[in-house]
């Protein structure tokens, strides 16, 4: 077996640049979270919680944990399920964002932006509804819909700043 040596592929270059996009992005995403939820009202926040018992992506991992292990999971095996679907969130959004960059370049000015709504209104407002993960958004007060969708362009700014860095 020959082991390979030197520079990357374009191929593997576009593949890793999408993944660490994703990761890095999702990081980052979670710092805006912390900040923007002081900026979400005590009123919402308890509209909020009656109605749903987190967001679509805090419910997201436990959600098809059970649905896979066809039963409750523990405390531990929830945070466990929340990793693994944050990784696996930010690694297929990576690579979606960075096909339809390539392919829509323009979707890349402003930080991203014109990817960052439709990123939000897919996975908040209909994704998360159809798997029974969220209700639409219809349902959800505005001022936690607002915050999730500043997410969504908080992680596509940081996802475009590496492909940007990536592309020096």
């Amino acid at each position: 077996m020959k082991v390979r040596t030197g520079t990357l592929t374009t191929r593997q270059k576009r593949f890793l640049t999408a993944a660490a996009a994703g990761l890095v992005a999702t990081a980052l995403t979670a710092v805006s979270d912390r900040l923007l939820s002081g900026l979400v009202s005590e009123k919402q926040k308890a509209r909020d919680r009656a109605l749903r018992k987190g967001s679509a992506h805090e419910i997201a991992g436990p959600y098809f944990a059970e649905k896979i292990a066809r039963k409750e999971i523990s405390e531990t095996g929830k945070k466990r399920a929340r990793t693994v679907f944050s990784i696996a969130y930010s690694l297929m959004w990576g690579a979606i964002y960075a096909s339809v960059r390539r392919k829509y370049p323009r979707l890349s000015r402003y930080g991203g932006i014109s990817f960052a709504i439709p990123f939000f209104l897919a996975c908040d407002g209909m994704i998360a509804p159809l798997l029974g993960i969220s209700p639409n958004l219809k349902k959800v007060p505005w001022q936690p819909s607002a915050k999730e969708m500043a997410n969504h362009v908080a992680w596509t700014a940081a996802a475009e700043m590496v492909h940007r860095v990536a592309k020096r």
